[in-house]
Order: C-alpha cells, then structure tokens, then sequence
C-alpha cells in the first residue's frame, strides 16, 4: 500500500511564498486599475505576474512524497523523481539549503546508488518525518540508527 508524505512548510520560507503571492497579486491587480504604462503592456506584465503567484500556490500544494512497494517517488510541481528503495543506501538528517523539493530546512537527505556506480542524492522535507522514516525503513529494508536510516551489508 503507497504511504503518502506532504512536504512540512518551515515557517520562514512558508512566509516568504505567502507574502511573494499577496505581493504578485496585488501589484498585478493595481497595474489593470491603474496602469502607468499603456493598457496593453499592463495587461501582459499582469498576467505575467497571475502566472508566477499560481506557478508558486502550485508548488506548496504539489510537493510531497509518496513510498510504494518498489520506489520513493518525489514530487513538486513538474519535478517527479522516482528513486528505487533498494538504491537507496542512507538517509539523513540537512539542513542544506541547496534547492530542492522540500519546503523547509528541517530536511532529510537521502543518498542512493544507481546500477551504474553512480552516487546521488536528494533533498526532502517530509512534515511526519518520524513516520516518514519507520515507514521508509520497513519498506526498503533499511536499519533506523537514532535518526537516520542506513543499508547493511
């Protein structure tokens, strides 16, 4: 059965979106009021400035993460990556805060191996971290250590 994670929102960058959208609509709301330039381009830079706030609702509400029987599948807006749990050799406490499909700090990085030798990783911030982790652990076979989970052997 696929358990499903929506991404925790830290406080600062949930902030930040939330004023970035308010701050979008309304200065998109007052160039069709009242335009400074003509008509036509207020307009355009107003529905440019719609299309931004929405693309930026899209990723609050599209990021999460989903483990099913053979993948962890991440998702945020058009990003979907699937990541096989048997590739997956460690998971860890970040707070890095490279950009990613996670919408806090308070972030899980987790390392895997593709067939070819290659070593990646990804950034996540699952909101039930601690179930998030027991669950990715029974799931891909990996042994919890405090707070990280890691592959043996």
């Amino acid at each position: 059965m696929d358990k499903a994670y929506r991404s925790k929102v830290g406080w600062w960058g949930g902030a930040r979106l939330g004023v970035g959208v308010i701050v979008l609509i309304g200065v998109g709301v007052k160039l069709l009021v009242q335009p400074p330039l003509d008509r036509s381009s207020a307009i355009l830079i107003a529905i440019a400035l719609f299309v931004m706030a929405v693309f930026i609702l899209w990723i609050l509400c599209s990021t999460g993460y989903t483990i099913t029987d053979r993948d962890l599948l991440v998702r945020s807006a058009f990003i979907r990556k699937r990541i096989p749990l048997d590739e997956i050799t460690e998971v860890r406490p970040s707070h890095n805060p490279l950009s990613s499909p996670a919408l806090s700090l308070d972030r899980l990085r987790v390392s895997y191996e593709r067939p070819n030798g290659r070593k990646r990783w990804i950034l996540i911030s699952p909101k039930l971290k601690e179930q998030f982790l027991d669950d990715l652990a029974e799931a891909a076979g990996l042994e919890r250590e405090e707070n990280r989970l890691v592959r043996r052997g």
